[in-house]
C-alpha cells in the first residue's frame, strides 16, 4: 500500500463509508422499525465501499499503473495503429457529462420531494433511458413500468413501508378532494 495508489476514486470511497458507517451509527438509536431501512442500505453499502478500498489501497504498484478492465478492453478493442494519448479520469472534457449527471441526481431528489417515489421514479427512468441511454420508448417505457411495480411490491406491500408520497401530490389530491395520503 502506497499513496501511489490513493486517487479521487478513493477519497470517494472513504467519503461514501464514512456516510454509511454514520448512517448505520445513528439508526441504532431509532425504534427498530424505523432502524430497518438505514441497515438495509447501510450495511451493504459498508461492506461494498471495504471492498473498494481494498481493491484501491492494496493493488501493487505495477497494477496501480496498468490500465484499468476497461482500457485494457478498449485498447484490445482499437483498430492497429490508432494509439492515442489517455485522457485523465477527471477535468474539462468530462465537464459536460458531470453537468448532466447531476442536473438528473437534482432534478430526481426534486422530484421526490415534491411529487413522491412513485411518480418520480418512472419519469427520472424514462427521461434518462431515452436521452442518455437511447434506449426505445417501448423499452423505456417498460422498465419504468416495471421499475416502479417493483418499487411499490418490494416497499409497499412486502415490507409495509410508506414511501414519500411528495408534497405537491399530497396536496393535489387534498385539493380535489379524493382524500388525504
Amino acid at each position: 500500500m502506497t499513496l501511489k495508489n490513493i486517487n479521487f476514486s478513493t477519497v470517494l470511497t472513504v467519503i461514501m463509508l464514512a456516510i454509511f458507517a454514520s448512517m448505520v451509527t445513528i439508526s441504532f438509536g431509532y425504534p427498530a422499525k424505523a432502524r430497518f431501512m438505514p441497515l438495509v442500505v447501510g450495511l451493504p453499502g459498508i461492506v461494498f465501499c471495504l471492498i473498494q478500498l481494498g481493491l484501491d489501497l492494496f493493488r501493487s504498484p505495477t497494477e496501480s499503473a496498468a490500465a484499468s478492465v476497461g482500457q485494457q478492453i478498449a485498447a484490445a478493442s482499437a483498430p492497429e495503429g490508432s494509439q492515442h494519448e489517455e485522457l485523465p479520469e477527471f477535468g474539462p472534457h468530462t465537464a459536460r457529462q458531470e453537468v448532466v449527471m447531476w442536473s438528473y441526481f437534482v432534478s430526481f431528489i426534486a422530484g421526490v420531494i415534491l411529487f413522491g417515489f412513485y411518480i418520480s421514479v418512472p419519469i427520472m427512468l424514462l427521461t434518462f433511458l431515452r436521452r442518455q441511454g437511447e434506449a426505445s420508448w417501448k423499452f423505456a417505457l417498460a422498465l419504468a413500468i416495471a421499475a416502479t411495480l417493483a418499487l411499490y411490491l418490494m416497499f409497499g406491500r412486502l415490507l409495509g413501508i410508506e414511501l414519500h408520497p411528495g408534497f405537491v401530490t399530497r396536496w393535489a389530491i387534498h385539493a380535489l378532494g379524493l382524500g388525504a395520503i
